[in-house]
C-alpha cells in the first residue's frame, strides 16, 4: 500500500524521526570523562589544582613539540616505543602515564573524537583565524561544528575555554562538547533518513522511501557513526541533497539547477574529500538529459562548466587553506597516501566486508536484488538509473581507498550506501506485492529482515549505552583485576591506557609493563608480566603476539552484550564496550 497525503508524510517523517532519536539517542553518552571513571583509575588525593595544571602543561608542550598539523608528526601517531615499566604505590604519575591520565579527564572512549576539539581550539574567530591545520576533516563540517558548538554555548548548554585547566578541573564541562557533536552527528543522521523519504517518493514512492529511511536508521555501521562527533553522517546529508538537486537538474535542466547542483557537490567535497563522486554525479545528471529529455550537447556543456564552476567555488570558498597553505595541504595528502592502496577488487570486498556487516546481509541481498530489478523494470526511468549511477560511482571510489576491510570502513562510502537502501526498500515492496498464493510468505520474509535489522541496530545502541556506565566491560574487568590479581603481581599492557582500550582500575596498585606490540614476542620468557591485559576494541594485537603469548592462559573475560545468539558485534565496528581478556603466566 502506498503512502498519500501531506498529513500521512508528515507522520512518516516523525517515525523516521522517533526511530532515530530512540536509536541513534540511545547510548549516546558513551565513554565520556566523568569523575565516577577518574575515581575508578586515580589514587585517592591525586586530583587538584596541582595536578591539573601539571596535565595541562604537559598538554601545551606536548602539542608545542607535534606543531600544528598533527598529521605531518610521526610521533603524533605513536605515544611510546619500546618496553616502559612503572613501581607500584607511586605518589606522583610516572611520565610515561601523564598523557593516559591527562586522556581519561578529556577524552572519550572514540580515539578520533578529541581531534576536532584540538583542531577548534586552535582556531581565534574573533581574531579572524580560522585555520584548522587538518586538511583530513573537510572545513565545511569544522566549521559547521564549530558553529553547532558556538550556538550550544550562547544557549547555556555547553561551556568554552580557551585553556585546558577548566576542562581537566570539571571533566563534565568536556563531556559537554563531545555530548553536543554527538548530537550534530544524530541530527544529521535523522536527516539523512527524511532524505530518503524524499528521493524514494521522487524515484519510487512514498512507501519504499520510508522503508528506505527505517533500514538506513536501522543499520549498525551507520548507528555507530550517529554515536561519535565525525563527519560521516553530515556529508551523507550533503550527498544525497545534490542527487536531490541532481533530480530537479534532470527534469527541468536550467542554469541554475547546474549551478547549485554543482555548489552542492562541491560542500560534500568540502565536508569529506572521499566524497567527490559527488561531482560526477552532477555530470551524469547532465548527460542522462541528453538520453531521456533530448536536451542539447550545448546546454550540456554550458550546464557542466557552470556546475563545475560553482562546486569549485563552493568548495574554496569554505575550505580555502587549500590555496592559503597549499603546501601544507600537498604534504599531508602524502602522509594519507602512504596508507592507501589502489585494487580493482576493493568495491568487491567493500561490498562484501563494511557493507555487509555495516547494514546485515539479508538487507544487502535486498539491495542488490532491488538493483537488479530496477534495471529489469525501470531502466528507462532516468532518475532510478541517476540514483544507481551515484551508488556505483560511490562504490567505484573504494578502488582508491587503502581501508576497504573491517565494518568501521563503511563510514567512508555511507551516503551511497544510504542511496543503497532504497533498491533496498525497493525489493522488499516488490517482493510484499507478489500474487496472493506467495504473498503471504514474501510478507514474512520481509518483516523478518527488517526485524532482524532493527535488533541489529539496537544490539549496537545498547552496547553504546552500557558503555556510559558501571556495567561496561571497562569496569567491569577493572573491578576484576583489583580483586583477583595480586597486589605485587605485574600487570602487562600493550598500549598505554586510553579510555577507549584498557581495564578501568588504579594503575599505580601494581608495577605495570607497557610493552609495544612488536617487542613483545622478543622478551625473555624471566621478563614477561604475570598478568597480561587484552583489550580487543576495533582492533586485535593477539595475532601478531608470537610464541610468547603461548605462554599465558586466559582466566577471565568480558564480552559486550550480544542478547540474540545470531547477531554479533563485528570487531572492527567500534570501540564502545570493548571485549577485554585477562591472561596469567603459566607456571
Amino acid at each position: 500500500m502506498d503512502l498519500h497525503g501531506e498529513k500521512t508524510l508528515t507522520g512518516a517523517r516523525v517515525l523516521l524521526a522517533a526511530f532515530g532519536l530512540a536509536l541513534g539517542g540511545w547510548g549516546l553518552g558513551w565513554g565520556l570523562p566523568s569523575r565516577e571513571r577518574l575515581d575508578l583509575v586515580m589514587p585517592p588525593g591525586l586530583a587538584g589544582p596541582d595536578f591539573g595544571r601539571l596535565l595541562s602543561d604537559s598538554w601545551k608542550a606536548m602539542h608545542q613539540r607535534l606543531g600544528e598539523n598533527l598529521m605531518l608528526n610521526p610521533e603524533a601517531w605513536k605515544s611510546f616505543s619500546g618496553v616502559r615499566k612503572t613501581p607500584a604505590g607511586w605518589k606522583t604519575p610516572p611520565e610515561v602515564l601523564l598523557n593516559s591520565y591527562r586522556s581519561f579527564h578529556v577524552r572519550s572512549a572514540h580515539e578520533d573524537e578529541q581531534t576536532m576539539l584540538i583542531i577548534l581550539s586552535r582556531m581565534r574567530p574573533w581574531k579572524f583565524e580560522f585555520h584548522h591545520h587538518m586538511f583530513t576533516y573537510g572545513a565545511v563540517y569544522l566549521y559547521s561544528l564549530g558553529a553547532w558548538l558556538a550556538l550550544g554555548w550562547a544557549a547555556g548548554l555547553v561551556s568554552l575555554h580557551t585553556s585546558l585547566e577548566p576542562y581537566i578541573a570539571d571533566p563534565d564541562k568536556m563531556a559537554g562538547l563531545y555530548l553536543a557533536g554527538r548530537a550534530f552527528s544524530l541530527a544529521a543522521y535523522v536527516g539523512v533518513s527524511w532524505m530518503l523519504l524524499r528521493l524514494g517518493r521522487r524515484v519510487f514512492d512514498n512507501t519504499t522511501g520510508l522503508l528506505a529511511g527505517l533500514l538506513f536508521l536501522f543499520s549498525p555501521g551507520v548507528l555507530t557513526q550517529s554515536h561519535v562527533m565525525k563527519n560521516h553522517t553530515f556529508w551523507a546529508l550533503l550527498a544525497l541533497l545534490t542527487v536531490d538537486r541532481c533530480l530537479t537538474l534532470l527534469e527541468r535542466g536550467k542554469k541554475s539547477d547546474y549551478a547549485l547542483a554543482g555548489a552542492l557537490s562541491g560542500l560534500t567535497v568540502g565536508a569529506f574529500l572521499n566524497a567527490w563522486p559527488a561531482c560526477l554525479v552532477v555530470g551524469a545528471a547532465g548527460g542522462l538529459r541528453i538520453l531521456y529529455k533530448k536536451a542539447t550537447a550545448k546546454e550540456f556543456g554550458n550546464g557542466i562548466i557552470i556546475a563545475a564552476a560553482a562546486s569549485a567555488a563552493a568548495f574554496l570558498a569554505t575550505n580555502p587553506f587549500w590555496i592559503f597553505s597549499w603546501n601544507e595541504a600537498l604534504r599531508e595528502m602524502a602522509v594519507l597516501k602512504t596508507v592507501g592502496a589502489m585494487d580493482w577488487r576493493h568495491p568487491f570486498i567493500f561490498l562484501w566486508n563494511p557493507v555487509r556487516h555495516g547494514v546485515t546481509a539479508p538487507v544487502l541481498a535486498l539491495a542488490l536484488a532491488g538493483a537488479g530489478l530496477a534495471v529489469w523494470r525501470r531502466r528507462k526511468e532516468p532518475g532510478v538509473l541517476l540514483c544507481l549511477i551515484a551508488v556505483g560511482l560511490g562504490l567505484a571510489v573504494t578502488v582508491t581507498f587503502g581501508g576497504v576491510y573491517d565494518t568501521r570502513h563503511m563510514r567512508y562510502g555511507l551516503g551511497w550506501i544510504a542511496l543503497l537502501m532504497l533498491f533496498a526498500a525497493y525489493a522488499a515492496k516488490s517482493f510484499s506485492s507478489l500474487p496472493d498464493r506467495f504473498r503471504p510468505y514474501s510478507v514474512a520474509l520481509i518483516s523478518v529482515i527488517i526485524s532482524n535489522s532493527f535488533l541489529s541496530g539496537a544490539t549496537y545502541s545498547r552496547n553504546f549505552a552500557l558503555d556510559a556506565g558501571k556495567n561496561s566491560t571497562h569496569a567491569r574487568s577493572g573491578a576484576w583485576i583489583s580483586e583477583h590479581v595480586p597486589e605485587g603481581a605485574v600487570i602487562g599492557l600493550l598500549r598505554l591506557p586510553q579510555p577507549s582500550n584498557a581495564p578501568y582500575f588504579r594503575y599505580g596498585r601494581n608495577p605495570m609493563m607497557f610493552i609495544e606490540r612488536p617487542f613483545f614476542a622478543g622478551l625473555p620468557p624471566e621478563e614477561l608480566p604475570g598478568y597480561l591485559v587484552v583489550a580487543i576494541p576495533d582492533y586485535d594485537d593477539r595475532p601478531f603476539l608470537g610464541p610468547n603469548f603461548g605462554r599465558y592462559e586466559r582466566v577471565a573475560r568480558f564480552e559486550r552484550e550480544e542478547p540474540f545468539p545470531w547477531i554479533l558485534i563485528e570487531r572492527s565496528a567500534t570501540t564502545a564496550n570493548p571485549v577485554i581478556e585477562v591472561y596469567k603466566l603459566k607456571s
